[in-house]
């Protein structure tokens, strides 16, 4: 049986909307563990006796060897389950060097150059937040400043190359949705809502978001799981 442990509004949304579009598909059942998060808007100390990174996701899959049933990181987990789950690749490119390239890029910019500094503009967002009164002014020129000379443009590049690559296409990859979409999805959307962008600039990338959303696996992981962002 494979466990997933699941963070409200994290990164493991993806793992769940997988699951469930591999249920859907092959009939693949599963357990869905949900946490949430704390006081401090972190993930309960409960997943540190799961795996030491104690952040989620985390996948548990009991038909593996004992001491190799525990795998984290989502490009990992989705990757190991196309692997060994998505039996007629539905989810998986095709073995065309080009969809392979194409496939594997989009999975690892989601993580290597969106998500940095969507996450940092974040983080500025959150030290506003929760500076003292007094503080508040120089904490949010320190904001400006990091979003202007840093963060900001590599956001908008990131966008930008995903509505190129988008144009004239419903899914990133051989016309249908696999691993790559599923992974890309959190960063983009977190992109456009924390760094208050408009979908109007970026067409093709909001149709592309909205046939994510319209699926019923997405749904479904929505019901069990909660909105991702």
């Amino acid at each position: 049986m494979i466990t997933l442990h699941h963070l409200e509004k994290s990164r493991s949304f993806r793992v769940l909307w997988l699951l469930e579009e591999l249920k859907e598909t092959y009939g693949l059942e599963y357990q869905l563990i949900s946490y949430n998060r704390n006081a401090q808007n972190l993930a309960p100390s409960e997943l540190l006796q799961i795996h030491s990174m104690g952040k989620a996701p985390i996948l548990v899959d009991d038909s593996l060897p004992q001491g190799e049933q525990v795998l984290a990181e989502s490009a990992l987990i989705i990757e190991y389950l196309l692997k060994f789950y998505d039996n007629r690749q539905q989810f998986s490119p095709s073995s065309a060097f080009n969809a392979w390239r194409d496939y594997q890029f989009w999975l690892h910019f989601a993580e290597g150059s969106l998500m940095p500094p969507v996450v940092m503009k974040l983080i500025l967002l959150k030290a506003v937040e929760k500076s003292p009164f007094f503080a508040k002014p120089i904490v949010r020129q320190v904001k400006a400043g990091a979003e202007k000379l840093l963060l900001d443009g590599n956001v908008q590049k990131g966008l930008q190359l995903l509505e190129k690559q988008l144009q004239g296409k419903d899914w990133l990859v051989d016309e249908k949705l696999t691993g790559a979409d599923i992974q890309l999805y959190f960063a983009a959307a977190g992109a456009i809502k924390i760094g208050q962008l408009s979908l109007a600039d970026f067409p093709n990338t909001a149709r592309w978001l909205n046939n994510c959303e319209q699926r019923t696996a997405f749904a479904k992981a929505v019901e069990l799981g909660g909105k991702p962002l």
